[in-house]
């Protein structure tokens, strides 16, 4: 093994300012991984977090001793954080390893949170046990990348080296280390990877673990571009009630799938399994059920996805109308001005709908009340002489049905003078230069102003 060689792939694009918090554990990738970053860039810039898991006993005591005393050698911050990982995994119930996981970033991330970054000791063989992970547990696009150089905050300087290159680099540098035994057993689905698979893989190709981070790395790049052309196929897409159909479904299959991994993130974990049950929805149509509770829906032209809880909860209320900001309890918020709109107010368009407001507010005797949608509702639109049920209205407007329970209407003594995105009714439609109310509805998708 050349030194050189092994140095050249190590990553030092950490931010040039601010603190650098490592994480120490007192095995050989962190103890490296310590020294090397106090060479570069400084031993004042870093602080060393140890976090003793409670689980190992005197050996795990005896790992934190060494941290300290490592730390003094080097003349490091260090700092060592204990926490009940047994007794913490009982009460989240997550796994042991799990929950650890969760914790120590979570400590790491309290360190750094002024100005700060987190340096972690993962290295090549750690990659390609993610990524052997990954492909048994059926990886979508995101696991076949294995585990980032870079995640917000997180680097990992020395993902590229090997776990054998780490220890002949800690023999060069003549750096001790400690060993946590549990890593030596087949206790944990990674060791059994660690010490009865890698192996036997090596032995096909002895640089294995290169082979994998090249691969990592490539599928990395091409995920960037996916998922860049995946937002812009979301923002491309959106309408005031979800999502248009025709867009989603002239995309390239891959970057449909990238879309709605962004779209379902922000409601729970999927796996790519439901990912790919969620594009075949949007091409055939039709509703499917997700776990946490979710609801897609490819109808009427359009996407939608919510809470099933949110579907069976309709949200029914009436409520007065106030001025200024009124918050209602389906999380909409209805802002309301009185003004005096000028013409090109009154005939601009909205989502294709003419703009139309209230006129004449000396007609508003009473105080409306601001409510959604009943069983037979009914309502004149204004400039079109006809009156019809709400439901019919929607209909002809396309306004997807599960959107349609939380649209908002103002009634006036038993009369529905006003319906979100249709307008005002008859004999309320705004005119120049004559007061009228401006109705601002802002919800999670965005503001329309209608």
């Amino acid at each position: 093994m050349k030194t050189e060689d092994i140095l050249a792939r190590v990553r030092y694009d950490l931010p040039e300012t601010g603190k650098i918090v490592v994480g120490l554990s007192g095995g050989a990738d962190s103890v490296l991984l310590t020294y090397l970053l106090a060479q570069k860039y400084g031993a004042e810039r870093l602080l060393a977090v140890h976090v003793h898991h409670g689980i190992r006993g005197a050996e795990a005591d005896r790992d934190a001793e060494f941290v300290q005393d490592y730390c003094k050698a080097l003349e490091l911050h260090c700092k060592v954080i204990y926490k009940d990982i047994p007794a913490l995994a009982a009460v989240s119930g997550e796994g042991v390893e799990e929950c650890a996981r969760r914790v120590r970033y979570a400590c790491f991330a309290e360190e750094a949170r002024e100005s700060g970054c987190i340096a972690t000791a993962h290295n090549a063989d750690d990659n390609a046990e993610t990524l052997l992970l990954n492909l048994t547990r059926g990886m979508g696009p995101h696991g076949a990348g294995g585990i980032p150089p870079r995640r917000g905050r997180i680097y990992r300087p020395i993902l590229n080296i090997s776990r054998a290159e780490v220890e002949h680099l800690c023999k060069v540098y003549r750096l001790d280390y400690v060993t946590d035994s549990t890593n030596l057993t087949v206790d944990y689905t990674r060791n059994k990877l660690r010490h009865s698979v890698l192996p036997v893989l090596k032995n096909v190709n002895p640089q294995m673990t290169q082979a994998t981070s090249r691969f990592a790395e490539s599928m990395r790049l091409q995920n960037e571009f996916v998922f860049s052309c995946a937002n812009e196929l979301l923002c491309k897409a959106k309408t005031p009630y979800g999502y248009d159909l025709k867009a989603l479904r002239t995309a390239h299959e891959a970057v449909l799938r990238a879309a709605l991994e962004l779209l379902l993130s922000s409601y729970g974990r999927l796996s790519y399994e439901h990912i790919c049950r969620a594009a075949g929805c949007v091409f055939m149509g039709g509703s499917l059920s997700l776990p946490g509770d979710i609801v897609l829906e490819a109808k009427q032209d359009t996407l939608t996805v919510r809470k099933n809880r949110e579907i069976k909860d309709r949200n029914v209320f009436s409520v007065p109308l106030r001025a200024g900001e009124n918050v209602l309890p389906n999380g909409k918020t209805l802002f309301v001005e009185k003004k005096i709109p000028e013409k090109e107010e009154i005939n601009r368009k909205v989502h294709n709908l003419l703009f139309q407001n209230f006129s004449d507010c000396d007609k508003i005797t009473n105080v409306p009340r601001v409510r959604t949608r009943r069983a037979g509702d009914v309502f004149r639109p204004a400039g079109r002489g006809v009156t019809k049920s709400v439901k019919k209205i929607l209909n002809e407007l396309r306004i997807p049905a599960a959107a349609r329970d939380r649209l908002l209407l103002l009634e006036k003594d038993g009369e529905i003078i006003w319906i979100e995105a249709v307008g005002a009714a008859e004999g309320y439609a705004a005119k120049p230069n004559f007061p009228a109310l401006e109705l601002t509805v802002t919800d999670t998708a965005g503001i329309t102003r209608i």
